[in-house]
């Protein structure tokens, strides 16, 4: 394979064409992007990025890449034994030119069949490719059959495909195909996704691991091996390859204490693609999930700059502008997105969370319903339906879309959040101690997920549960430290440490909301007695001169200690 950046260029122009020969849109839109976004040939910037080609892999100063097409038996199929290096490599070629000639010769009845894929007629489109033996042809058979048992649960209302009888009869096929060392690496991919619909997940995660070691573009197997492997995503990621910073980025970007590895990964991307569409919309989720959302807002909005009718993570642009209470950019946005596709799910969870912002809860719901029944696999609309559910008070509809969700990804702390939310609001604690402790493991450096869990202990009346869990709160993110400091200081003043106590509530002055004025009046009193107690009266008359301005309704309590603190100085 010849070095440079027209290695690079080769590899994705063949994934473009292979992705796109079997049915695999999104992995054909994600090569055609990156490769769109590559330098043109002859270019300073192009003639600057060298590619050595060593060991049947390119490197690009740090940064690897396998070629694709001359090997794709290796890593994904059982190669040919034989004793010897040379002979094994001879029989792998042996191997892809029968390929080549399968897929050659039946070229006309894959044109058919992918025609009848193209409109959804994915049963016909099998049906047609019966008797095909080329790996493209096989690839197609047993894909359509797969979508089109996925079709037929989703009609039903079913979440899992799981008790499918072809779902077990393709992976029957593919495990013996395998065995015999005929699968590429798509075959590959393919029996990965049918072996996590069968519920064997680390067998799928071993499949998925061959078939990007056998076809390292094909980012629907990168994708499917994220879901897989969950927080073990470094752990199972192979360390050839360029794709592989794309996949540890996107793994990456919810993960709090993970700024500098994320910031490698895309600094090798950034160097190869540039600020392609899909690295500008990783950084615009980093920002969003380490709650930046400025900087967020400013990635989106060039993003929506550089292409205007983009839909993809548009629901994302519209969760920041509802955490900001920006209604009219949201409802700019859901403007746009309807323009462009009212029919896409982010379309329907962009206008969902305009309708959120206006405590139109029926008609949010709604449309996330909407946006789950177009694409059940949508991660957004089942997390927001749950949201709406439960302002609405119908936890087991929330209940029952937040599993949905964790079935999706299991790493979105959302989801058991919600589940945590919906149990406490049922009276179950020790069902919302689990869910709570799942997203605050998701999660270890935000508050809010401290605080939740603390709060569950403390309805428990597990006080020192409760405490270790707001200690936590109070040293991660800043956003609850106010609501943890006001309840430690309330177990500590329980537990009569009033030292602790008091500390906590000086803490909770520093960090006290305008809308935290009976806490803060709280801690005025609490301290003032302190301070008396230590024989402080100056310092206890200053906290007592804030109640009035804090909590009005609780003025006459601090007159009273003011006027007893006045009569024993007389």
């Amino acid at each position: 394979m010849d070095g440079g950046i027209e290695a690079l260029r080769s590899q994705l122009r063949e994934a473009v064409e292979e992705c796109s020969a079997r049915g695999l849109v999104f992995s054909t839109k994600w090569a055609a992007e990156q490769l769109c976004n590559l330098p043109p040939p002859g270019t300073a910037a192009a003639d600057s990025l060298e590619i050595d080609t060593e060991e049947g892999g390119m490197q690009v100063g740090a940064i690897k890449s396998t070629p694709t097409l001359k090997h794709r038996l290796r890593g994904a199929g059982r190669a040919p034994q034989t004793n010897d290096a040379t002979e094994s490599d001879t029989a792998l070629d042996d191997k892809h030119r029968a390929w080549q000639q399968l897929d050659a010769d039946e070229r006309d009845r894959m044109a058919l069949g992918k025609s009848l894929f193209d409109v959804r007629e994915f049963e016909r489109a099998a049906f047609m490719l019966t008797g095909c033996h080329g790996p493209r042809a096989v690839f197609l058979r047993l894909y359509s059959l797969y979508l089109s048992s996925e079709r037929r649960a989703s009609e039903a209302g079913e979440s899992k495909i799981s008790n499918s009888s072809a779902v077990a009869e393709i992976s029957a096929e593919l495990l013996a195909l395998d065995a015999a060392g005929d699968l590429d690496g798509f075959g590959v991919y393919l029996l990965a996704l049918a072996l996590k619909a069968s519920g064997r997940r680390d067998e799928a995660r071993d499949a998925c691991v061959r078939a990007v070691q056998a076809f390292e573009c094909n980012w629907s197997a990168w994708e499917l091996l994220a879901g897989l492997a969950g927080t073990q995503a470094a752990t199972v990621c192979p360390t050839l390859g360029w794709v592989r910073h794309a996949f540890l980025a996107q793994a990456l970007v919810a993960t709090e204490a993970a700024s500098v590895e994320f910031d490698n990964h895309m600094a090798a991307l950034e160097r190869l693609v540039g600020r392609s569409g899909f690295v500008m919309g990783l950084r615009a989720q980093r920002h969003y999930h380490m709650r930046e959302f400025e900087e967020a807002g400013s990635e989106f909005a060039a993003l929506q700059a550089m292409d205007p009718f983009r839909l993809e993570l548009s629901d994302v642009h519209s969760n920041i502008l509802y955490v900001t209470e920006d209604r009219g950019r949201l409802a700019a946005l859901a403007q746009r997105c309807a323009a462009v596709d009212r029919f896409r799910p982010e379309t329907c969870c962009v206008i969902g969370n305009y309708y959120s912002l206006r405590r139109e809860h029926d008609k949010a719901a709604g449309y996330f319903r909407r946006a789950a029944q177009l694409d059940s696999a949508c991660l957004a609309a089942w997390v927001l339906l749950g949201h709406e559910l439960i302002e609405l008070k119908n936890t087991a509809g929330a209940a029952d879309a937040y599993r949905r969700a964790t079935d999706i990804d299991a790493r979105d702390y959302r989801a058991w959040y919600g589940l945590g939310k919906t149990y406490e609001m049922l009276n179950m604690p020790h069902y919302a101690l689990r869910y709570y402790g799942r997203a605050s493991a998701l999660r270890p450096h935000d508050s809010r997920m401290w605080c939740a869990l603390a709060d569950c202990y403390d309805r428990a009346a597990q006080p020192d549960s409760a405490i270790a869990c707001y200690r936590r709160a109070l040293h991660a993110s800043p956003e609850s430290a106010a609501h943890a400091a006001a309840r430690l200081a309330r177990l500590y003043a329980a537990a009569g440490d009033r030292p602790r106590a008091a500390h906590c509530y000086r803490l909770l002055l520093a960090h006290a909301a305008a809308d935290a004025a009976d806490d803060v009046a709280a801690a005025c009193l609490f301290l003032a007695s302190f301070e008396l107690d230590r024989d402080n009266p100056r310092a206890a008359r200053q906290y007592l001169s804030q109640v009035a301005d804090a909590a009005p309704h609780r003025a006459e309590e601090a007159s009273a200690m003011l006027r007893a603190l006045a009569s024993s100085s007389n």
